[in-house]
């Protein structure tokens, strides 16, 4: 299987426990080859609390099934969009340039939202895979549900999401995340039902 080395799951990704990367990799491949022996394409999400590894799972599902990814992060909310009633993700550019896509057996692009820049820099191409991942917190919008074969919620406990965090982008960061990402999130979850909804839950 194509995980990641030893080193880098412990030091890239958050000082992940090597046992349950290997047994929640296992579980999920299972579950994949079983569909994939059914369907030509399909197509997962992968949603959860920030920190817990949702971004490293999708590159390693993706490196062992010949798979693409879709990242929500690349559907930062543009400051122009901002300060509005709504979900804190540009949905309305995702149900353009990817939802029709999903699925058809054809080659589709989308605009990356950079969100150090704040502003659009780069095209991410998606060419035909059997396995088509999108990543991300707000994966699992009800509008587009309906694309998934399976539907996962990565969970983390909140001492391991502040040292995750911190390890990741640094303490001023993870106040940021604390007052304003992470409260977004756990409003959209509970709003959407999203971990209620998934078909498997991790850890």
């Amino acid at each position: 299987m194509a995980l990641l080395p030893l080193k880098q799951v412990l030091v890239e990704n958050f000082f992940f426990s090597y046992n349950d990367y290997m047994k929640t990799f296992k579980t999920l491949s299972e579950k994949l080859k079983a569909l994939l022996s059914e369907r030509k394409i399909i197509a997962i999400a992968i949603d959860g609390r920030a920190g817990a590894g949702k971004s490293t799972l999708a590159d390693s599902l993706a490196r062992e099934f010949n798979g693409a990814v879709i990242r929500m992060d690349h559907f930062f909310l543009p400051p122009d969009l901002r300060g509005k009633a709504r979900v804190n993700v540009h949905y309305e550019r995702f149900l353009v340039e990817v939802y029709p896509f999903i699925k058809k057996g054809i080659p589709f692009s989308y605009r990356i939202f950079d969100c150090s820049l704040m502003d659009y820099h780069g095209i991410n191409r998606i060419e035909v895979k059997p396995l088509l991942i999108v990543e991300g917190a707000y994966s699992l919008l009800p509008m587009w549900d309906e694309i998934f074969d399976l539907r996962i919620f990565y969970d983390i406990d909140e001492a391991k999401q502040r040292e995750r965090i911190i390890l990741r982008n640094g303490a001023s960061a993870y106040q940021n995340f604390k007052e304003k990402w992470i409260p977004l999130e756990e409003a959209y979850f509970l709003e959407y039902h999203v971990r209620e909804r998934c078909d498997l839950v991790l850890p």
